[in-house]
């Protein structure tokens, strides 16, 4: 049965149908959760209310910060929740709904959300947390072709590297772990 074959029997689209005929799961619809990744209310994340043409919507976020406005499909980014509301909601309704289902709790512990505030606190690190850093990461890698080679049965590789001369100021510093990082190899 082809698309058109399914339309002209039915008045409405089947979401489902689509679905498994697309592979398609975030559809631009009312109740779809979304982040706004460009303008005033950049980094928040807002309802989408109701569409109002292809290229643009109506959201509401009451309790995320976001004031009831019309905005670009282009400056939203979906996500993969979805709230059960009707078209056009009002905005009180809306905070009922995002407090039921606690919105706030479950954007925040998804992945997305781990990895735009490991990338803001990546932003904000001064030079000396960067040179931090970049030694973690060779200290990581050093360990971890040595426990390759080791078990090839190879001999690790020496690191030919100079200790520096402690200092009296070096030797009172207390060493800094950065637990916050996620280090993608």
């Amino acid at each position: 049965m082809c698309i058109r074959d399914r339309v002209s029997t039915q008045s409405t689209w089947d979401i489902q149908y689509l679905r498994d005929l697309m592979g398609f799961k975030r559809f631009v619809q009312a109740g779809r959760v979304a982040y706004i990744n460009y303008g005033v209310d950049h980094g928040k994340v807002c309802v989408i209310v109701e569409v109002i043409n292809s290229t643009r919507v109506l959201v509401d976020g009451p309790t995320l910060g976001v004031p009831r406005q019309v905005i670009s499909l282009r400056r939203l980014a979906l996500t993969d929740h979805l709230l059960k509301v009707a078209k056009g909601i009002h905005t009180k309704a809306l905070e009922i709904v995002i407090k039921k289902n606690d919105l706030v709790k479950k954007i925040g512990e998804s992945s997305w959300a781990k990895k735009l505030a490991s990338q803001k606190r990546r932003a904000e690190l001064n030079d000396f947390e960067r040179f931090q850093v970049m030694m973690l990461k060779r200290q990581k890698a050093y360990l971890v072709n040595k426990d390759i080679a080791q078990s090839h049965g190879a001999k690790p590789k020496k690191v030919s590297a100079k200790k520096p001369k402690e200092s009296k100021q070096q030797s009172n510093m207390k060493p800094i772990t950065i637990t916050y990082l996620h280090i993608r190899k």
